[in-house]
């Protein structure tokens, strides 16, 4: 037995409400409505990135063996994740490469779609005008929801000229409709028929009142925004300016090398605001190596304020909120730390780093931040 997932918002009556009248079935329906397109419909992008090719003076993305790491909150209701990847086109047409994604704990194919590692996938020709994309799918109903330690690789291991991975995007998937479970996120949405008793029903109920509010709640707290870099790890070991990854070099706080001159970006997000605090909570996850045992940092910059005549104007300076970045001598790991987002109109993140010194190297692949409200 399944309930239906609402695939839009509802038409909201307000008469079904008023104060002092009878509770009404239609009441409890717009709300295990509006659960159901939460939990099951408004899914969201998880991650990924676009992976540039490599300037003049730096180790090469053909034929080089990288992988690309995506950190992954599984969302409460969430079933099936999509993965989705385009490879580089070349007029090396006659070479190729696996891609192999190496899926969250607890996760399953459904269908790989070649991304398993088992299909060779030639280089694209130059000048096409519709990209060639894979796309696999897999069951994450085996993930456990809110763990903020899982993730996925998509990984490459090319022929001599194999052109390489260009796009990653990774997005949770609509679902027509919930099993009728207190172990899934759905609701019973024949409890709302007229004739039926209004019940408590309790959080680990398919049904009832307080069911319901577990379960709006669950598409607040469980539904965790992903803001993240992903970029590129492979096992080169290339110094400052010739390698493939993102860097930092010398051994005080300052830019990343993120590949592109002399800029230092910022990016801009908007904070939920859940429960009515000043701030957030974020998990700060990095994925990195370094090239000896020193131990490095990374900073994070997060402010509130807004654009005024295309200056960012905060409402107040942001201090630095760090994770530690032990040394790894090689050996690409993941590092977290718990950082706050302010709430406000408009947040501006801007990253730095403390390498290890001249002339060992701190090399990034994917740096997140995962809302950690609950």
């Amino acid at each position: 037995m399944s309930t239906p997932v609402s695939p839009g918002p509802t038409a909201f009556d307000l008469s079904a409400v008023r104060v002092a009248q009878p509770v009404v079935s239609g009441g409890f329906l717009r709300w295990a409505q509006e659960a159901s397109f939460v939990l099951g419909s408004c899914v969201h992008h998880v991650g990924g990135g676009t992976i540039p090719q490599r300037g003049s003076g730096r180790t090469q993305l053909e034929g080089l063996a990288y992988s690309v790491p995506v950190a992954y909150t599984r969302s409460a209701g969430a079933q099936v994740l999509r993965i989705a990847v385009d490879l580089w086109p070349s007029n090396e047409i006659g070479d190729s490469q696996t891609v192999t994604v190496t899926l969250p704990t607890g996760a399953t194919w459904l269908v790989s779609g070649g991304l398993d590692g088992t299909v060779t996938h030639y280089n694209p020709g130059q000048g096409r005008t519709a990209t060639r994309e894979l796309v696999g799918w897999a069951d994450v109903s085996g993930v456990t929801v809110g763990d903020l330690t899982t993730w996925l690789s998509v990984a490459t291991s090319p022929t001599s000229k194999g052109a390489g991975v260009r796009r990653v995007a990774v997005t949770e998937v609509p679902l027509a409709s919930f099993p009728v479970d207190a172990s899934d996120a759905g609701w019973d949405a024949a409890a709302t028929r007229p004739g039926r008793p209004v019940i408590d029903g309790g959080a680990a109920s398919p049904r009832g009142v307080e069911r319901l509010w577990h379960l709006l709640d669950l598409g607040r707290a469980d539904y965790r925004r992903h803001w993240q870099l992903c970029g590129v790890e492979s096992a080169s070991t290339a110094g400052f300016g010739s390698t493939p990854h993102w860097s930092r070099e010398t051994a005080s706080a300052g830019k990343v090398d993120w590949l592109a001159g002399s800029f230092d970006p910022a990016w801009y997000m908007q904070v939920r605001d859940l429960y009515g605090a000043a701030t957030t909570p974020y998990k700060l996850r990095v994925r990195y190596k370094t090239s000896n045992a020193t131990n490095c940092d990374l900073g994070v910059y997060i402010e509130d304020g807004n654009v005024v005549s295309d200056v960012w104007s905060p409402t107040a300076a942001a201090s630095r909120q760090t994770v530690t970045l032990a040394g790894t001598s090689g050996v690409w790991t993941w590092a977290s730390a718990n950082v706050t987002a302010p709430c406000g109109t408009l947040t501006r993140v801007k990253i730095d780093a403390k390498g290890p010194g001249h002339p060992e190297l701190l090399s990034l692949s994917c740096v997140a931040l995962i809302e950690d409200e609950g």
